[in-house]
C-alpha cells in the first residue's frame, strides 16, 4: 500500500483522532494499521481517521493548493511506483481481515460509506445502520459462530431486524439440499410447535424486535419436545416451506455458515 496525498479537506468525519505532530501526519497514518485517511489542516493540525471507528461515512473534497489543506489516502497500488495522476485512481484499502474498503468518487469529492466491499448495508427503521455479510463455514457449531465472527472478521454474529434482512441473507445461501442454514444472532425458548417471544434475546447490541419472526410469512417452527428448549435462530433454505427464511435450530447441531455484522456510527 501507499499514501496518496492531494490538496483537499474533510467535510464530514465524526471521529477524528488528533495526532500530535503535523510534520509527519501522512507517514504516521501509513504506519498505523487502523488509519485509512490523514488530514493536515492549514492551521497545522493533524487528524487521522480509523476504520475501526465504523463511522457511517467520511466525506472530503479537493481544494486549491493555496488553502494549504492536505489529505492522504492509504490505498492499494500495484507495483512499486506511484501513478502519474490520481484522478483516475480507485482508492481502496485492504485491512488485516482481508476485506477492503473503497472510496466513492463524485466529481472533485470522495465519500466512504462505512461498509466493507461486498458487505450489505441496511438502514433500519429504528435509525440504526448495520453492515452484514454471510460466510460459508461447513459444520459450524453455534458455540463457535460468535468467536468466528470476532476473530476472523472483527465483527459480531448479527441478528435479523426485518424480513428484508433475512431474505437478503437467504439469497446468499446456495444449496441443493432441502434444509441448509446459517447461524444468526438470537435465542428464544420453544416448546412443541410454539415459541415464547418474551424470551427472545439478542447479544449483538443493536438488534431488537420480532419483525423477522412472522409465523405467517417468514418464520417456521416445527414440533419439538414437550418441555421448554432454548433454540438458536438461523436463516435457512426451507424448500418445502418457501418463502419462509428463518428457523430455530438446536444449539447442539451444526449449521453451514454464519452471518457477521457491525453497526455504523455517526
Amino acid at each position: 500500500m501507499k499514501m496518496i496525498q492531494i490538496y483537499g479537506k474533510v467535510t464530514y468525519g465524526p471521529f477524528p483522532i488528533t495526532y500530535s505532530s503535523s510534520t509527519n501526519c501522512e507517514s504516521a497514518c501509513f504506519k498505523l494499521d487502523y488509519c485509512i485517511l490523514s488530514w493536515q489542516t492549514p492551521e497545522g493540525s493533524c487528524y487521522h481517521y480509523s476504520y475501526l471507528d465504523q463511522s457511517d461515512t467520511i466525506s472530503l473534497v479537493k481544494t486549491d493548493k493555496t488553502e494549504g489543506s492536505i489529505v492522504g489516502f492509504k490505498t492499494n497500488i500495484t507495483g512499486t511506483s506511484c501513478p502519474i495522476s490520481y484522478t483516475s485512481m480507485n482508492f481502496k484499502m485492504t485491512i488485516p481481515t482481508g476485506d477492503t474498503y473503497s472510496w466513492n468518487k463524485t466529481g472533485n469529492s470522495w465519500s466512504f460509506d462505512g461498509c466493507r466491499d461486498g458487505w450489505k448495508r441496511f438502514d433500519r427503521i429504528d435509525g440504526i445502520t448495520v453492515c452484514m455479510s454471510a460466510f460459508k463455514i461447513p459444520s459450524l457449531r453455534r458455540s463457535h459462530a460468535p468467536t468466528w465472527c470476532s476473530t476472523q472478521k472483527n465483527a459480531t454474529i448479527v441478528g435479523m431486524a426485518s424480513i428484508e434482512e433475512s431474505q437478503w441473507v437467504h439469497g446468499q445461501l446456495s444449496s441443493t439440499y432441502s434444509y441448509y442454514a446459517y447461524w444468526v444472532d438470537g435465542t428464544l425458548t420453544c416448546k412443541l410447535d410454539t415459541c415464547d417471544y418474551s424470551t427472545l434475546n439478542y447479544t449483538d447490541g443493536f438488534t431488537t424486535g420480532t419483525a423477522a419472526l412472522n409465523l405467517t410469512t417468514n418464520f417456521l417452527v416445527r414440533a419439538s419436545g414437550n418441555s421448554d428448549q432454548v433454540m438458536y435462530l438461523t436463516v435457512a433454505v426451507l424448500r418445502e416451506f418457501a418463502p419462509k427464511t428463518m428457523y430455530p435450530g438446536s444449539g447442539g447441531s451444526a449449521a453451514d455458515g454464519v452471518v457477521c455484522g457491525y453497526q455504523l456510527k455517526n
